[in-house]
C-alpha cells in the first residue's frame, strides 16, 4: 500500500511538472514571436526601387500602367489610413535608400507632392490628407535603352 501510494505521488509530481514545462515557457513567448515573425511587410509594386508602405493598399481600378520599347510608366493609386506627414517622412527616407534624389517637397493645404529623379526615371508622389483615409498617387517614368530601338531610321 506505501508503494502504491509513493507511485501515485510520483506520478502526480511528474504529470505536475510535465504541464508546467509546456505552458510556462514556451506557451505565451513563442504566440508573440510567431506574431512578430510574420508581420505584412512593405512591398515594391510596380518599380522595384519605390517602397509601399504596408499599411497603404493598392487601388487596382484607379491605376494605369504602360510598357513598351521606349519607356515604361504607372499610375498606381494607393489608399490607407495613416499619418499623412508620416507617410510623407516614409517615402522620403526610403526612396534616398533606393538612391533617389528629392527635388522638390511641396505643401498646400491637405495635399503634398514629392517629386523625385534618378538616373533614367522620375517619380512624383502625391499624398492626399482625405477625410480618414490617405490617397496616394505615385506618378513614375522610367526610360528604358533605345539602342536596340529604331535603328533601322
Amino acid at each position: 500500500m506505501l508503494s502504491k501510494c509513493k507511485l501515485l505521488i510520483v506520478l502526480a509530481l511528474v504529470f505536475a511538472l510535465s504541464a508546467c514545462a509546456t505552458t510556462g515557457s514556451g506557451g505565451s513567448d513563442s504566440s508573440a514571436t510567431t506574431a512578430t515573425q510574420y508581420q505584412e511587410p512593405d512591398y515594391y509594386y510596380d518599380f522595384d526601387d519605390i517602397l509601399i508602405p504596408k499599411e497603404i493598399k493598392y487601388v487596382e481600378n484607379e491605376s494605369y500602367k504602360l510598357d513598351n520599347a521606349k519607356f515604361r510608366a504607372a499610375i498606381m493609386k494607393f489608399k490607407g489610413r495613416v499619418q499623412v506627414l508620416e507617410l510623407v517622412q516614409y517615402f522620403i527616407n526610403n526612396m534616398a535608400k533606393d538612391n533617389w534624389t528629392l527635388v522638390s517637397n511641396n505643401k498646400a493645404g491637405k495635399l503634398s507632392v514629392l517629386n523625385f529623379e534618378k538616373f533614367n526615371k522620375s517619380c512624383v508622389i502625391q499624398v492626399d490628407d482625405g477625410f480618414g483615409t490617405a490617397t496616394t498617387t505615385i506618378i513614375a517614368v522610367e526610360v528604358k535603352d533605345g539602342s536596340l530601338t529604331g535603328q533601322g531610321k
